[in-house]
This record gives structure tokens, C-alpha cells and sequence, in this order.
């Protein structure tokens, strides 16, 4: 009985078990109290969607957490910076807050995890190395939330994302961390049988906010791709794990930029939009960037059991 309980696809399975009824019931009580994403032209749905489904996400991995997965010190850190980011977005789907007071939730909850000495060991030097780990997690954070433009995409990279994580952990011998991240992955699944095209629940702030504190705390978890490897492994295996959100949230930013508009704005000028432009469909443009996170979650793989020189040609 242990053995089952301990095996990530129970572990996994329970998550989306849960998932698909919680986001059940967060939906039809969404649409009767009236929290629902009316189309915009700055957004790119086309009929009112109920919303609020980060917090079945939420519940579903706190819960199968508490009851199946050993609870580590590092995992309860990562677990409560997020219910901290979940509640800031939650806050913004409820009454809005300004993008400033959400970026001040951020740097807070970036703070819970360097306090309780979760970092990423980069430089050697304590305070470039606080620095980077501020600007990793608060960069996931809004590159997740940004990502969230179309049906399924955002859960959808980011159980890939995941999915790659514990494959890492798997491999470095971590499987208490690989069950805390089979619980996300359950979780993210079950809510995605509803938020995929076309969808019937968002996710919202609380959602993303809380699904990219998750992703970028895990990152940290026995810092993936060893302390002993060098900087390379260290730095290439989460940034190519989470290589679309990143590259989608700068090639946005940039372009913002360069047109004099704030990158916290909403619009059709992400990389998904930019496909179903070019002629393909929603559904195809999405299942494309899923192809991409799964190729750069295998060369993430390949990274961190490669040497230096080799991994840099692999690049």
C-alpha cells in the first residue's frame, strides 16, 4: 500500500482526480455569482468564460500534498510562497489591483523563499546570487501570467514544464520532490480537461500567479542540475525547461517596448496570436508550442547528463 501511495502516477492521478471535480464545481459557482471574463478587444476569447479556476488548481495540489507527498522543509516553502501568490491573484480576480501592488506580492513571496535559504547557486557571492534567484522567480511569475492568452496554453506549458522538472529530480535520485511535482502535474491535467479549446473556466490571476511561483520555486528544489556541474547545467536546465514562457513573455516585451506600451498590458501580439495570423488554428498553434516545451524539456534532459562543452554544442 505504501509502494502505491508513493508512486508518482497515484500521486498524480489523485491530483487530477481532484482537480476535475473541484473545477467542476468552481465553474458553476463562478458563472452564478457572476466571476466571469467578458470578451474584450484586448483579449482574445470570444464569449463570457467563468474564471477563478487557479483555485481548484490550488486546492488539488495543496491537498494531495498534505496527504500523499513527504513533506520536505524545502517543498513547504516553495508550497507556501505559492498559496501567498495564489491569494495576490486571487485578490486581483476578486477586486483588481494595480500591476505594481502584484509586482510588491512578488518580490514578497520571492523573499519567503530566499529567507528559508532557497536560491539559485550561481555565482558564489550570496547577494548577486539573492539577485538573480528575485529576478528568476518574479520573471516565471509574470512570464506564466502573460502566457495565459489562449485556451490551454498556460496550463498546458506549464504541466510540460513540470512534467520535465521531475524528470530531472527523477533522475537525480530526489523523489520526494518528484511526488510534490506530480501532484502540480495532476492538478494542472485535471483543471485542463476544462480550460483546453474551447474553454469552459480561466484559470485567472490567482491561477497563473500561483502555477508560476510553483514552477519557478521548484526550479530551486535541490537547485536541478547539480551545485558540481558548473554553470551551464545550472543556468540551461531551467530556462530551457521554461523555455516558452520565456522567450514568449521577452519577444512581447521587447516589442512593447519598442512601441512605447507597458508590458503588463493585454493584447494579441503573443507568440500564439502570431501563429493563428500566420493560418493556423487556435487549437494547432497551442499543441505547436506544446511541441516546443516538450522538445526543450528533452534537451533540458540531455543538458544536465551531458558535460559542459558537449551541452554547449547542444544548445
Amino acid at each position: 500500500m505504501f509502494e502505491l501511495i508513493s508512486n508518482p502516477i497515484f500521486v498524480g492521478g489523485m491530483g487530477a482526480l481532484l482537480s476535475l471535480l473541484l473545477t467542476f464545481g468552481v465553474r458553476s459557482l463562478a458563472v452564478r455569482f457572476g466571476f466571469v471574463a467578458k470578451p474584450k478587444s484586448d483579449r482574445w476569447h470570444k464569449r463570457p468564460t467563468a474564471m477563478l479556476g487557479g483555485v481548484a488548481i490550488f486546492a488539488a495540489t495543496t491537498i494531495v500534498y498534505f496527504s500523499f507527498v513527504p513533506i520536505t522543509h524545502d517543498s513547504l516553502v516553495v508550497l507556501g510562497g505559492s498559496a501567498f501568490l495564489f491569494l495576490v491573484g486571487l485578490i486581483d480576480d476578486l477586486i483588481t489591483v494595480r500591476p505594481y501592488q502584484k509586482l510588491i506580492g512578488q518580490l514578497i513571496g520571492a523573499g519567503i523563499l530566499i529567507s528559508f535559504g532557497l536560491k539559485l547557486p550561481l555565482t558564489g557571492y550570496e547577494i548577486v546570487d539573492i539577485w538573480i534567484t528575485v529576478f528568476w522567480v518574479v520573471g516565471i511569475t509574470n512570464a506564466i501570467n502573460l502566457l495565459d492568452n489562449m485556451d490551454g496554453l498556460a496550463a498546458g506549458i506549464s504541466a510540460i514544464a513540470a512534467i520535465s522538472l521531475a524528470v530531472n529530480f527523477a533522475a537525480n535520485g530526489s523523489m520526494a520532490e518528484v511526488l510534490f511535482i506530480s501532484a502540480f502535474v495532476g492538478a494542472l491535467l485535471g483543471f485542463l480537461v476544462f480550460n483546453s479549446n474551447p474553454a469552459s473556466i480561466f484559470m485567472g490571476d490567482c491561477g497563473s500567479m500561483f502555477v508560476g511561483f510553483f514552477l519557478s520555486g521548484a526550479v530551486l528544489l535541490n537547485q536541478t542540475g547539480g551545485r558540481s556541474r558548473g554553470i551551464v547545467a545550472v543556468i540551461a536546465v531551467p530556462v530551457l525547461v521554461l523555455f516558452v514562457p520565456i522567450f514568449d513573455t521577452t519577444f512581447v516585451t521587447i516589442l512593447r517596448k519598442l512601441r512605447g506600451q507597458p508590458a503588463s498590458q493585454g493584447g494579441r501580439d503573443h507568440t500564439s496570436h502570431r501563429l493563428v495570423a500566420l493560418g493556423l488554428s487556435e487549437r494547432s498553434a497551442v499543441w505547436m508550442l506544446y511541441a516546443f516545451a516538450v522538445a526543450a524539456g528533452v534537451l533540458a534532459w540531455l543538458v544536465s547528463r551531458l558535460q559542459n562543452t558537449q551541452s554547449m554544442a547542444l544548445i
